[in-house]
């Protein structure tokens, strides 16, 4: 019983390496990609539409086989040789597969996106319009289908990320109505001197930011100024977005040492009340930064 059981694990691995040469055999018959070729290859692909990161490995055993050939590596430029034939084999196979499905996939996954999109307003709205175009103009390629399916499943998850967004700025879009105050005394207490912040966020939108500093920088000298913005405000995940579209110096006076005449002087700059163009100026500032520097005052 013994024995026979024995016969049978021969025979097993027998016809295992069968196999396994019958294998060898048929790939070593394959015809062997070039170097030329596989060049040509990768051109075409790209061409096509396919993307980089699909091709990694197929670029990387091409560079291999550069390589040994410049070192002059016979038996390594043969492996990577095979490792490409191998390669774009199996490249062309699974990407003829992808091209078949393609058409219905992307129009299954871009009605998804839809149901994702009706999910935004606002800034996240904006964000997933500018990459909606690009992804559509794709799909209306046929030569371009490998690159407007990779597109598109990235379009999706940047879809994911900005609905996450969008419920974290409805969450967060009352809390951030208020005027939020920062102030900061210097850091030597010789010098009697503090620099204030406020931000007023009101609940129509609009925004005003006062932003000062008064008393003295050092034993010689000091400085009085006020700075005052206006605006719009909005908030994109747990950032509110303060876009500027008025500016006006109040005053900004120095006080010092010249330092040619070793003499007194003081500097006044004059004031000014401009408009910005809204966009040109957006300035950012997290959730938490507001709730770790400011302190905030309801209206």
């Amino acid at each position: 019983m013994k024995s026979r059981n024995m016969s049978k694990a021969v025979r097993g691995v027998f016809v295992l390496a069968v196999v396994a040469l019958t294998a060898a055999v048929s790939a070593g018959c394959a015809k062997k990609v070039s170097l030329e070729e596989g060049r040509a290859k990768v051109q075409e692909l790209a061409s096509k539409g396919v993307p980089e990161r699909e091709m990694s490995d197929i670029k990387m055993y091409l560079f291999q086989m550069e390589t040994a050939q410049k070192t002059g590596q016979n038996y390594q430029f043969r492996m990577y040789q095979d490792s490409l034939t191998g390669a774009l084999g199996a490249f062309e196979a699974r990407m003829s597969e992808i091209l078949n499905n393609a058409g219905p996939f992307m129009d299954s996954l871009r009605r998804v996106c839809d149901g994702k999109m009706a999910l935004l307003n606002g800034l996240h709205l904006e964000a997933a319009e500018k990459g909606k175009k690009p992804v559509d103009s794709l799909m209306a390629v046929e030569s371009q289908k490998l690159y407007a399916r990779s597109r598109l499943e990235d379009w999706s998850l940047e879809l994911d990320t900005l609905v996450t967004q969008q419920k974290l700025a409805d969450s967060l879009r009352g809390e951030l109505v208020g005027i939020w105050v920062m102030e900061k005394e210097s850091p030597d207490k010789r010098y009697k001197r503090v620099e204030r912040t406020e931000i007023h966020m009101r609940k129509d939108g609009t925004l005003f930011i006062m932003e000062g500093g008064k008393g003295k920088l050092d034993d010689y000298s000091s400085d009085d100024w006020l700075f005052e913005s206006h605006g719009t405000w909005d908030v994109k995940g747990d950032e509110a977005q303060h876009y500027i579209t008025r500016e006006k110096l109040v005053r900004q006076i120095y006080t010092g040492i010249d330092p040619q005449t070793n003499k007194p002087r003081t500097e006044k700059k004059a004031p000014y009340d401009s408009t910005v163009a809204k966009g040109k100026k957006v300035k950012f500032i997290p959730w938490d930064e507001l709730n770790k520097d400011y302190k905030r005052f309801r209206k």
